[in-house]
């Protein structure tokens, strides 16, 4: 269950170019040749306003291996009410709010569902009251004063989940965090664009934040960034050459310019009492780091997203040595990924891709589109490769695809040869048999440029029969129906669709199971505390440390909210904070709640009863027949609109009679009786809306002779 709680934070956005959206037909119409950006991506500089954050569902996000479950572990983010007990916020009358939302804030139209147009409302966090301990049936009291010379270690989101990651380090009144990410919505949060991690226990801390260090350039890691910037924009920017690279163009188009502070395996700095050192990690996206964080209360290791891949195509596996070196010296804690804890074994590498890519594109006989994540450079390569050596041209789709394959090939991540890309304009003209498409919308995205190619809705390119279609992702849970229905709708055109089933196309960027128990046993860590992971993950990754010897009691789950201590070498749980989701929607943060979440799935599976009553101001009577009208029900459910207006008639005639005339007692009277008799009868719950109009009841009527003589002379 949740809870809505208000604080002062409010967050808009103005109008500006959508940052990371799968490409529109408007894009279509003008994409951009492709060509090295020449703005400095290293840029530092003061605040800027703005910016759109409506981002692409999944186009550049992370590459969790399918295991993007969003539900787990944040508690039901949906309210406990009755779904036919709702209805609107402001139903309005004669100047009169009557506000019937359950009876919550008084009576008269008192209820505005917090107060949004009050200057000290300037958010919103939806708070899940979720459960934490041993048998997770209780919740944790609110944590102790952190103690002297002790660290305390909080997830802001991240952990009981896949995305929106964000981990707060605090010592000695000091703050560093690590990562920003977002978490795109499920289907139960309609009009949800992003869900952002709660920057609210830190909000009042936030200038005793030393740095924000990043571990690598995925959506869950950086895509918050820019919100978190609007608190306060000089916070430092600790991240490689890529990942800076990336960030600077999101942050650009919310018209801001961060101040960065560029490392790399070798880096060793310091910031308040937070020492970083830094080890190169692989994983699905370029210059990935792992942290060494050095406090004077213990060692910290943090893994980031990390695989053990042996023979990656950047020549730049994990450094093993690097984190065994950590280990000599001692590391108290280690925050390890979790994402594939649960699969045994080791994950295919990266370098058995590109002979699979060669032998499909040698073979197609017409166009070859491979479908793969904006941000998978390496994925990119192994495409344009194979393109290369059987004579075609590449040209690439979607908006974020065509941004970060610009910034890699400018840093040296991406080769191309000369001549080799050409715009989606050039190769809708080419013959099919000479091109390969790159684009964007491997989870069934609906304005993706595959899923509107599917459709036969894309401007430039037209799926035909032979064409090759190539899905190098994983398939992320909550969008099999999307993905299966693109693939359905293609296979249909005629194109051979390729998933991972039926050739090795994709490899996941998360190590397995025992890939995590080689970076245990290289570390040897006093403590640990899985993170990045469903719960299903973290206890499997539970499970895998205490089987290098890290002692089961020394093993922390510790999901959103979590507060643990690392003192004298040993890491507790001492608390719990509410964490709740931020959600983005439309131009503002922090207004939508569980109860707006619910009013929107109930009108889109229950409809919409809307009821006017026009009572005398005095006695409370009905001085006409009430107005029924459906949204949402079919031609033979509106035969209920006579009945419903009787009831509503018998009911207000009723509470006249009972001398009733507060008009807000009416609405929820109204709307009680209502919604018992769809649930009861008609088994329908919609959203039901009573407006009351009070009125003057002065029957003064005046006859045709007083008009005449009350006019003026013509």
């Amino acid at each position: 269950m949740t809870e809505t709680r208000n604080r002062s934070r409010k967050v808009t956005r103005k109008a500006g170019p959508p940052a990371e959206t799968t490409d529109t037909a408007s894009n279509e119409a003008a994409s951009p040749v492709f060509q090295a950006p020449t703005a400095d991506a290293s840029a530092s500089g003061g605040n800027g306003q703005g910016g759109n954050s409506k981002t692409a569902a999944n186009n550049d996000n992370n590459e969790n291996s399918g295991q993007n479950d969003k539900k787990s572990g944040n508690g039901n983010r949906r309210s406990n009410r009755s779904r036919g007990s709702r209805g609107g916020r402001n139903n309005n009358g004669g100047g009169n709010n009557n506000n019937g939302s359950n009876g919550q804030n008084g009576k008269g139209g008192g209820n505005n569902r917090g107060n949004r147009n009050n200057g000290n409302n300037r958010g919103r966090r939806n708070v899940p009251k979720s459960m934490q301990g041993a048998d997770l049936t209780k919740r944790l009291p609110e944590p102790p004063k952190q103690a002297k010379d002790s660290l305390r270690i909080y997830a802001l989101g991240g952990i009981s989940e896949i995305g929106r990651n964000m981990t707060v380090f605090e010592y000695d009144g000091k703050l560093l965090i690590i990562d920003c990410g977002v978490l795109f919505p499920s289907s139960g949060e309609p009009g949800v664009d992003l869900i952002l991690p709660d920057f609210g226990p830190i909000e009042n801390k936030i200038d005793k934040v030393e740095a924000l260090v990043v571990t690598h350039a995925h959506e869950d890691h950086i895509g918050a960034i820019p919100w978190l910037l609007k608190l306060r924009p000089d916070i430092p920017i600790v991240a490689s050459r890529f990942t800076i690279a990336l960030i600077a163009a999101k942050c650009k188009e919310h018209r801001q310019r961060p101040k960065f502070i560029e490392v790399n395996e070798k880096s060793d700095v310091k910031y308040g009492p937070f020492r970083c050192r830094f080890w190169a990690v692989n994983h699905s996206v370029p210059d990935a780091l792992g942290i060494m964080l050095n406090t004077p209360a213990g060692s910290v290791v943090h893994t980031g997203d990390i695989k053990l891949d042996q023979t990656p195509l950047d020549n730049r596996p994990t450094d093993l040595p690097a984190l065994s070196r950590y280990g000599d010296e001692g590391v108290d804690l280690m925050l390890c990924d979790s994402t594939n804890a649960n699969i045994p074994g080791v994950s295919a590498s990266e370098g058995d891709i590109p002979a699979t890519f060669k032998r499909l594109v040698a073979g197609a006989k017409q166009r070859v589109i491979i479908a793969s994540f904006a941000s998978n450079v390496y994925r990119v390569q192994a495409a344009i490769d194979a393109a290369v050596a059987a004579g075609r041209k590449v040209a690439f789709n979607g908006r974020s695809m065509i941004r970060n394959m610009e910034i890699a090939e400018k840093m040296g991540f991406l080769k191309v040869p000369r001549g080799t890309i050409v715009s989606i304009d050039d190769a809708s003209k080419m013959a099919p048999h000479k091109v390969v498409l790159i684009t964007t919308g491997t989870q069934g995205e609906p304005m993706a440029a595959l899923s509107r190619m599917a459709r036969r809705e894309h401007r430039q390119i037209t799926v035909r029969d032979g064409d090759l279609i190539v899905f190098s992702s994983s398939l992320i849970p909550g969008n099999e129906e999307a993905v299966f229905g693109v693939m359905n709708m293609l296979s249909q055109i005629g194109a051979e669709v390729i998933t991972n089933k039926e050739a090795k196309v994709h490899s996941s960027g998360h190590g397995y199971g025992g890939e995590l128990l080689f970076l245990y046993n290289a570390a040897r860590p006093k403590n640990a505390m899985p993170v990045h992971g469903e719960w299903r993950h973290l206890r499997a990754n539970k499970e895998l440390a205490i089987s290098t010897g890290v002692d089961r009691d020394r093993v922390v789950l510790a999901q959103n909210g979590v507060v643990v201590d690392l003192a004298k070498g040993r890491a507790n749980v001492v608390g719990q904070i509410q964490v709740g989701n931020l959600y983005v929607d439309g131009v503002s943060m922090g207004n939508v709640d569980a109860d707006t979440l619910t009013d929107r799935t109930n009108l889109g599976a229950g409809g919409v009863v809307s009821i006017t009553c026009v009572i005398d101001n005095r006695t409370a009577r009905l001085l006409e027949h009430p107005t029924v009208a459906t949204t949402g029900f079919s031609e033979d459910d509106r035969n209920v609109v006579p009945e419903i207006a009787e009831l509503v008639e018998n009911t207000m005639n009723d509470l006249a009679a009972e001398g009733e005339n507060d008009t807000y007692r009416m609405v929820q009277k109204l709307r009680r009786k209502v919604g018992k008799l769809m649930s009861s009868k008609y088994k329908r719950e919609p959203v039901i809306l009573p407006t009351i109009v009070p009125t003057s009841g002065d029957g003064s009527y005046i006859d045709d002779d007083e008009v005449r003589a009350s006019r003026e002379s013509l």
